[in-house]
């Protein structure tokens, strides 16, 4: 039923273990060993004793073997994870529109809050700081769901499948290695979502709790997560006293750091959105140049998307620069990519793109 599985993962990893084109010496090839050692029971049997008792790499004719048996085991999982990836993207326009947003994405690296089955629902609450979507709090509700296995530390892999009339995820989680296997069966999924606000992925000078609060968005709508609910919040509410930080009655923290971490939003703000905002073009061959990196990030934004309409600027611009010189990185990125138009003069051209 579901490719995915802890065995096939680790045999995956085994294979990925293999150093290609890498020169072996005594400390590397004592390292590998104790890798492999960690895979022995999902290795093939014919390599397990040249592991143990570590003659594998001496052996020219195993070796080659082995080696082989690597580049086809990544070959197949890589061909075989590619379809899991385009089925689920088939799968997940089914779902209810709210947790389309999220499936659509990456669940990998999110950090289980919580999981807990509630009557005939499960949900999943997902700290999703240090993975790969811009939601920073998901919380799942599995309908008419029953699970198998354990769900523990951090989600890493799924597939997601579909059974006439209902759905299948399973979910591989991990504190590390080895994975943890499990899997829900379920009729339909809803989400929830929580961002963090702009000012606390960059909070330049804010260092205190009344600039944080000054810098958060009065139109936005805000909350803390408490036992596996979104309970929101009344900026209004919010008071520093000797005892702590408070929403209300509600403690956030002892300290202005502990406080902010409670704190999410309703509504997605891009913290880097200032560096899109455009240059006028009059501004931009000064620009470039500008001391405040802030103001040059937005120069060489605006230039990208001015396209061939701002050749004549590049042109000027790096015939001004010295290409040995410290900031000659970002120069050569827009010499390569107007080349590409075919906008540059012929002068800037050899000096810049010559061989």
């Amino acid at each position: 039923m579901f490719f995915l599985t802890r065995e096939r993962q680790e045999v995956f990893n085994a294979a990925h273990t293999y150093p290609f084109e890498e020169e072996f010496d005594a400390e590397f090839e004592n390292h590998l060993y104790e890798h492999l050692a960690e895979y022995i029971d999902v290795l093939p049997q014919k390599f397990q004793s040249g592991i143990i008792e570590r003659t594998l790499f001496r052996n020219d004719t195993l070796m080659e073997v082995f080696e082989e048996w690597c580049n086809v085991t990544i070959e197949q999982f890589t061909t075989k994870s590619n379809a899991i990836y385009e089925k689920r993207e088939a799968i997940v326009e089914r779902f209810n529109p709210s947790a389309q947003t999220v499936f659509s994405q990456s669940f990998h690296d999110g950090k289980i809050l919580n999981a807990e089955q509630q009557g005939n629902n499960f949900t999943l609450l997902l700290d999703m700081s240090g993975g790969f979507t811009v939601e920073s709090i998901v919380q799942l509700v599995f309908h008419d769901a029953q699970t198998e296995g354990n769900l523990e530390g951090y989600y890493v892999y799924d597939e997601l499948i579909k059974i006439k009339s209902r759905f299948a995820l399973r979910v591989l989680s991990s504190f590390g290695s080895p994975y943890a296997e499990w899997t829900i069966f379920f009729k339909d999924v809803t989400a929830k979502y929580l961002y963090r606000p702009a000012v606390y992925i960059e909070p330049e000078e804010v260092a205190t709790w009344d600039d944080y609060v000054i810098a958060l968005n009065l139109d936005d709508n805000y909350y803390i997560v408490k036992d596996m609910h979104f309970v929101e919040i009344d900026l209004a509410n919010l008071s520093q006293t000797d005892n702590g930080i408070f929403a209300g009655g509600v403690l956030l923290g002892d300290t202005f750091e502990e406080a902010r971490e409670r704190i999410y939003c309703a509504t997605y703000e891009d913290p880097y959105a200032h560096f899109s905002e455009p240059i006028p073009t009059d501004e931009l061959l000064f620009a470039m140049f500008d001391l405040d990196q802030n103001i040059r990030v937005r120069a060489f934004n605006t230039i990208f998307a001015l396209g061939e309409d701002a050749a004549y600027i590049v042109n000027d611009a790096l015939r001004n620069v010295d290409v040995s010189a410290d900031e000659n990185m970002y120069f050569g990125i827009i010499a390569s990519h107007f080349d590409q138009f075919g906008c540059l003069e012929d002068d800037v051209k050899l000096k810049w793109l010559r061989e």
